[in-house]
């Protein structure tokens, strides 16, 4: 593959998630300066529900990427623990197991929006309900509720398309995807409270975005698409019941990872109030969109991983895994040092009626989240290799981080939130998974960093093409 592909790909990679960071960075402002405290805080409701929701997801995206990677790597079968050993080795595809894999991920993805759509519909609404001040008006809200459910369930429903893009190598596509969509909120949400639309228009904006997404996502699905052969029900449900050996692992790992980011925004809206709840949720926000923009880099880079491992070509996975590292880590302290120095500076100068936190807290929580990144591009690594080796300690975590702040809230308030993150995640995640992966890589750690270096600055790795370094 030649090196402009690779940069092109980064390039709109980087470009998405400014968008997708710009965006939400300029439609933050016309919220908190439209909106007041309490419905700033049921606006971090509304996101922090979808997230439980998207759980219903479970593993399926990231293991549909990357059993679609494998086939067009030139797998001729695919395994529900492990890499694949059949492969072509001319790199063609099967279109027979191409197919199996797509119908499989259609079918798995209606259930997902089915179930989801009542769960939000229902839990979610009478959540809404129990979380709002008196002065809020009822209706109001729950109609931008809806709204905003309506538009995750259409996302639900055609999430299997980002997977087989992301899979098949049409990173570019996929990143364009984010691009209208969130181009498509920008606007409509700013124009929506410009208009005095308040909570009704964001919610209204988020459908807008998510249906023209979609109707993107599904153009450029079919435009690359191969002809695919008819496949009998039960070799489909054969590739579902393969999906699902991996991918229910790394859905009870979502599950901690919504106890462990998510779930303290919750528990501050119940215990704190929501007004409290919205510096906490604008920060959290604000943190986990800095990090989702440094992790970019392991996103574009993922297709690739996963074929340099189904082929075990050792020398590309250093390399890769070490520019994966220096830029997400590098990304995230570069923008952490900015929302230190001048996060509250301009919220300020917008006259935003919700600040971050105060700055020893925000310097703690972004400590955290560092370490959290690192561990989680660590573990993104580790599932290359077709396996989930992080599941007990996943949920464990999620479980104790949520269980410590229940019972540290009402002392300690936001600093017993963040405490209980904090102390749970060292205690194993933060160090288990980095060093996992660098033992597999059979590497150390400025070695590592050295080849990613070089790749940063365009230069390969002399014997990176040598048929001789793919290791069993």
């Amino acid at each position: 593959m030649n090196a402009a592909k690779p940069r092109s790909e980064l390039k709109w990679g980087y470009f998405a998630q400014a968008l997708n960071i710009g965006a939400g960075l300029l439609l933050l402002p016309a919220v908190v300066r439209s909106l007041p405290s309490e419905d700033v805080g049921i606006w971090f409701v509304f996101m922090t529900l979808t997230s439980l929701a998207q759980l219903l997801e479970l593993g399926f995206l990231p293991t549909i990427a990357r059993n679609t990677a494998y086939l067009f790597a030139g797998a001729r079968s695919l395994a529900g623990h492990g890499l694949p050993t059949d492969m072509h080795t001319s790199g063609q595809v099967d279109p027979g197991l191409l197919a199996d894999l797509t119908q499989a991920a259609r079918r798995i993805y209606r259930w997902v929006a089915l179930l989801g759509g009542l769960i939000l519909m229902s839990v979610g609404s009478l959540y809404v309900l129990s979380v709002m001040t008196p002065t809020q008006d009822r209706g109001m809200v729950l109609g931008a509720w809806w709204l905003y459910a309506a538009g995750n369930i259409c996302n639900f429903y055609y999430g299997y398309v980002n997977g087989l893009l992301q899979g098949r190598g049409d990173v570019v596509a996929a990143n364009q995807v984010v691009i209208v969509t969130r181009a498509s909120m920008l606007a409509a949400g700013i124009l929506a409270l410009s208009a005095g639309g308040g909570l009704l228009g964001l919610g209204a904006a988020t459908f807008l975005a998510s249906v023209s997404g979609r109707f993107v996502a599904m153009r450029f699905f079919r435009r690359g698409a191969i002809a695919l052969p008819e496949r009998s029900r039960e070799s489909i449900q054969h590739t579902v019941q393969l999906l699902w050996h991996n991918a229910s692992r790394l859905g009870v790992v979502q599950v901690g990872a919504f106890l462990i980011q998510r779930a303290n925004v919750l528990v501050a809206s119940s215990f704190l109030g929501v007004s409290a709840a919205a510096s906490l949720g604008l920060t959290v926000t604000l943190l986990m969109t800095l990090s989702g923009v440094a992790a970019v880099i392991l996103q574009v880079r993922m297709p690739r991983l996963a074929s340099a491992q189904a082929t075990r070509d050792i020398h590309a996975l250093r390399g890769l895994y070490g520019e994966v590292l220096l830029i997400a880590c590098g990304a995230f302290l570069a923008g952490l040092l900015v929302m230190i120095v001048a996060g509250n500076w301009c919220l300020q100068l917008l006259h935003s009626k919700t600040l971050l936190l105060p700055t020893p807290l925000l310097c703690w929580l972004g400590l955290i989240m560092l370490l959290e990144l690192n561990h989680s591009l660590a573990a993104g690594y580790l599932t290359t290799r077709n396996q989930v080796p992080f599941v007990r300690a996943g949920l464990l975590s999620g479980v104790l981080i949520c269980l410590s702040s229940l019972a540290l809230v009402k002392p300690f308030g936001v600093a017993g939130l963040i405490a209980a993150q904090g102390v749970v995640q060292l205690a194993y995640n933060n160090w288990k998974w980095p060093r996992e992966a660098r033992l597999d890589l059979g590497v150390g750690w400025l070695e590592l960093l050295s080849l990613g270096f070089q790749r940063i600055l365009g230069r390969r790795h002399p014997h990176a093409d040598d048929p001789q370094n793919v290791r069993p």
